[in-house]
Formats: structure tokens, C-alpha cells, sequence
């Protein structure tokens, strides 16, 4: 037999060497011992090299896997939480990598009213994992809602997108995110991704075209909630002010004209200038008061404590246009007012000072331009407000933020919502 053949000619080998060094006359019994070593070097090298484990031990350890699986069902069809608890937990000791027992501990500490224990197992899952992104999608929440751990969510919802660019879902979570805390650019660039890769959620619409004059019923609560966890963070503390500020007399949410800028509580967001002089949601809330109440020194000043960030910010291009129109410096202002437009061609308000600079200056055609855009943008964002959420939005508004958009001329919203059309 093969094996016959192939096993006599290294002990006839072997013999001849032994023979050759030593003169031994046991040189079957050394030959064998040589064969043996081999054949031992040769296997450690295929579990280094192969990674192969011992089958022995992964039939054991699959088959124990297995029971462990078929108990957590059972418990939990039996609504035995904490069994399926200290189940899935001897499942993990036993095999310290298996998803399979933290996505059953997670179900057991959620029935348990534990959501920082099933937060923490679901944030253990492999990215491999074949309910990876489910799971991550659920510890997500854990963290936003019961937690109150908006940023570890934000985290969360970012690796989702590093497994798949195209979790719908983790677009949606992180989009509202950043337009509640006003976030703004981290916002708009969110959307723009989404919209690049076709999954944008239909509330993507209606943020981007009022990204400037964010406000949610829900605001003032929601944040507050989350500063329980983070009563120190700038981001936090400011958004709660605004929403304070923005809070009209009966808890509703005004939108438009003065009620849109301070009905409600100051006190936060004097608070927050001092604090942080150069925030600039902080700083835009006080120079659009100042603005409505007619106070260029003011705006003026609040301006000079806007650092670099307000550069790329079109609000501030937008101050700067209605300080200098105030100051009767037009050329000034209406290039201040371009600026706005370059950096966000949404901005109706812009718009709407710019065509009436450009009527100053003589350059009629344009100003007519201006102002058509702008009278449907103004039009659109008051459509948009009376809607009961961003979600909804019917087949004919949607027509008409088309039209709009289309009007403006190219941009990658224009170009995903022509798909959804």
C-alpha cells in the first residue's frame, strides 16, 4: 500500500544516518521517534499557520453551543428571564466570541428593565456578525432613549455605517440627531451623503431647507433629558437654551416673525453667551433679536465675537449683507449676501435682502430673479412648519420643494429627489 512505501524509505534513511553518527544498533526505535517529532512539528505548524483548532474540542465546544442556544430559547419562550440571563452568560464564558449569546443576554437584560447591561452586550457584537447591524440598531436606541447617551449612540450608528454606507436607518438616527441639537453642518453634510448614496429619509427635505430655522416642539424636553448625562457639554447646554428662548407662553412652538426668536425664557441663553462668547447658535439667536428690533450696534457688536467657524456659516454672510444695507454700504452688502448664497443656495432670507439691494443698484432683472426664488422659498418653509412632522409629506409638497430646488439650479438634493419623483 501507499503508505507501506512511503514509510520505509525515511526509516531506511534514518537507519543509514544513525548508523553512520552513532553506530546504534536500535535504529528502528530512533527512526520512529523521528517520524513521531516530524509529524508533531508538522501539525503545530498547520494550527499556527491554518489556524486549525483541535476537532475534538470544536465538536465539543459547537455541540455545547448548540444546547446553550436551545436553552436561551426555551427560557425565553418560558419567559425565564433570568435564567436566560445566567444562561447566556455561561455561554459567553464558555465561548467568550459568540454573538449569538450576547444578542440573548441583551433580550433577557431589556425584559429585565437592565438596558445599560443589554446596551453593553449588544455594543460587543462582531461587525461580522450576521445581525450585526439589527443589533447595533437596537443598542443605538438603548443608548439615545433610555441611557440618555445621544453620543454613544451617535458612535454606534457611525460604525453601522462603516459595515454598510447604506443603513438606511443609521443615516435617518444620525440626520435628527444633529438638526435637534443643532448641529447644523454636521446635519446638512449627513443628508448630502445619504442623498449621494439614495437612501436619505423623506425628513431630509424639509431639515435641509430650514436647517437655518430649526425648531422642535419636542426640543426643550429632549434636551434637557440628555443633559442629565452630560450637564457639561457645550453643544447640550446651548440647544437647551435656544429651546428655552423659542418656547412661547402656552409650551407651543412659534414659527414665524419675532415669536420665532425669543418668546419664551432668556435666561439660559444670556447665560450661555457669557459662558461661551463665541458659539455661534448662541451668538445667532441674540443678533437676530437685536436685527428685529432694529439694532445695528448691537448686531455689530455680537458680530466681532463670531471667531473663524462663522466664515463658513451663511447666517453670519447674511448679518453682515443687513448691517451694511443698514449702514448704506449696498455693493458691500450684496456681496456679503452672495457669500450667504455660495455657502447655503436654500436661504431664502438671503435671497430675499439680496433682491432688494439689487433693485438699489439697478440690476432689476436680477432682483426679480431674487425675490421669485425667494417668495416660494419663504411660501415652502411656512408649508413645511404647519406639516404635523417632517415625515409627512404629501406627493404635491413634495412637487413643489422640487420646483423650488429646480428653480435654485444643480445640487445633490435636486438630483435625489428627481429619483423619487
Amino acid at each position: 500500500m501507499l503508505s507501506s512505501t512511503e514509510s520505509s524509505k525515511p526509516e531506511t534513511d534514518a537507519q543509514e544516518t544513525e548508523n553512520q553518527s552513532t553506530g546504534s544498533t536500535d535504529s528502528r526505535s530512533i527512526s520512529r521517534q523521528t517520524i513521531l517529532r516530524r509529524g508533531i512539528l508538522f501539525a503545530v505548524l498547520l494550527v499556527i499557520v491554518l489556524g486549525l483548532k483541535n476537532p475534538v474540542v470544536n465538536a465539543v465546544q459547537s455541540y455545547r453551543a448548540a444546547r446553550f442556544k436551545l436553552d436561551c430559547k426555551a427560557q425565553i419562550e418560558a419567559e425565564d428571564w433570568t435564567g436566560t440571563r445566567s444562561t447566556a452568560l455561561a455561554w459567553r464564558k464558555m465561548d467568550p466570541d459568540s454573538d449569538d449569546a450576547l444578542v440573548f443576554l441583551a433580550e433577557a437584560a431589556v425584559q429585565l428593565d437592565d438596558p445599560e447591561e443589554a446596551a453593553e452586550s449588544l455594543s460587543k457584537v462582531s461587525d461580522d456578525y450576521h445581525g450585526a447591524l439589527q443589533a447595533l440598531a437596537v443598542c443605538a436606541e438603548l443608548q439615545f432613549t433610555d441611557l440618555n447617551q445621544p453620543y454613544a449612540a451617535e458612535a454606534t450608528w457611525k460604525r453601522m455605517l462603516e459595515i454598510d454606507p447604506l443603513a438606511d436607518v443609521a443615516h435617518q438616527r444620525l440626520i435628527y440627531f444633529y438638526a435637534m441639537t443643532l448641529q447644523r453642518q454636521a446635519m446638512r453634510d449627513q443628508i448630502e451623503q445619504a442623498m449621494e448614496l439614495g437612501c436619505e429619509p423623506p425628513e431630509s427635505y424639509p431639515y435641509l431647507l430650514l436647517a437655518n430655522v430649526l425648531n422642535f416642539s419636542d426640543g426643550l424636553k429632549k434636551v434637557s433629558r440628555w443633559r442629565q448625562s452630560d450637564r457639561d457639554d457645550e453643544t447640550l447646554e446651548v440647544a437647551q437654551s435656544i429651546y428655552a428662548a423659542k418656547r412661547t407662553e402656552d409650551s407651543g412652538m412659534a414659527t414665524f416673525g419675532i415669536q420665532t426668536i425669543t418668546p419664551g425664557d432668556k435666561t439660559l441663553l444670556d447665560r450661555c453667551i457669557q459662558k461661551y462668547p463665541g458659539n455661534l447658535e448662541a451668538l445667532s439667536l441674540q443678533i437676530e433679536f437685536a436685527m428685529f428690533g432694529g439694532d445695528p450696534k448691537t448686531v455689530a457688536k455680537l458680530l466681532v465675537q463670531a471667531g473663524a467657524e462663522a466664515e463658513s456659516d451663511s447666517r453670519f454672510w447674511r448679518y453682515r449683507g443687513w448691517l451694511f444695507q443698514e449702514r448704506g454700504r449696498d455693493e458691500e452688502a450684496a456681496k456679503s449676501l452672495e457669500r450667504a448664497l455660495e455657502i447655503n443656495q436654500f436661504e431664502w432670507q438671503s435671497r430675499w435682502l439680496l433682491a432688494d439691494i439689487y433693485r438699489k443698484l439697478g440690476k432689476s432683472e436680477l432682483a426679480s430673479k431674487h425675490a421669485k426664488i425667494a417668495a416660494q422659498g419663504k411660501d415652502l418653509q411656512t408649508q413645511l412648519f404647519e406639516r404635523p412632522n417632517a415625515r409627512d409629506l404629501t406627493p404635491e409638497l413634495m412637487q413643489e420643494i422640487y420646483d423650488y430646488l429646480h428653480s435654485i439650479g444643480p445640487s445633490i438634493p435636486l438630483d435625489a429627489i428627481e429619483k423619487r419623483i
